[in-house]
């Protein structure tokens, strides 16, 4: 219940956002970016935290296109891949996380730190293979994200980006729920077209 009245207001609150700033003249000129990303993905599930251990390496890419009057439409495309031993014969186990989102942003207009805040939604695949079994699957959830691209340089189309990504995505095997969302951060360097 708090998860979508934490969506809702972050919807309204990207909705509302734009009549209180002006739009920038350089959003006009900006079309859109092609990122290279690098982050840490922390699934919430303490049966996978028992299993594989907490965090790890996530990366892909991100592309953006400017909408109108600062608003970014995204897409991710990343992987997460961890390997670790089953809780009882400690034998490995290896799983893979394809997460695809696609969401709207706002940009707030500033001169060299471009701080964003967006929504969207997941389609999150997953793989998992051990001497138990294989598990082929995909789950949807939604995501709440802010960040900021830092310039690196006037009239220069290279940005860094710092992200802070919250998705919620449950995924359901046998009859039981497995939360695959989780907490993300990381940076990105992002060609600005």
């Amino acid at each position: 219940m708090i998860n979508k009245k934490f969506g809702w207001i972050a919807a309204l609150l990207i909705l509302v956002i734009p009549v209180l700033f002006s739009a920038d003249v350089r959003a006009a000129q900006r079309q859109g970016t092609f990122e290279i990303y690098l982050g840490n993905y922390n699934i919430n599930e303490p049966r996978f935290k028992e299993v594989y251990q907490t965090g790890g390496a996530i990366r892909g890419i991100v592309l953006s296109s400017s909408l109108f009057y600062n608003f970014d439409f995204y897409t991710e495309i990343k992987a997460f891949y961890k390997t670790g031993q089953l809780t009882y014969t400690k034998e490995e186990t290896k799983f893979l996380l394809v997460p695809v989102s696609l969401g709207v942003r706002f940009v707030f207009p500033s001169q060299i730190v471009l701080p964003y805040i967006g929504v969207g939604g997941d389609v999150y695949f997953y793989y998992e293979t051990n001497p138990i079994g294989k598990v082929l699957n995909m789950a949807k959830g939604y995501h709440v994200l802010g960040g900021a691209y830092i310039q690196l340089g006037k009239n220069f189309p290279l940005l860094l980006n710092a992200k802070l990504k919250y998705t919620i995505a449950k995924a359901k095997e046998n009859e039981m729920n497995i939360e695959l969302g989780g907490l993300e951060y990381g940076i990105g360097l992002a060609l600005s077209f």
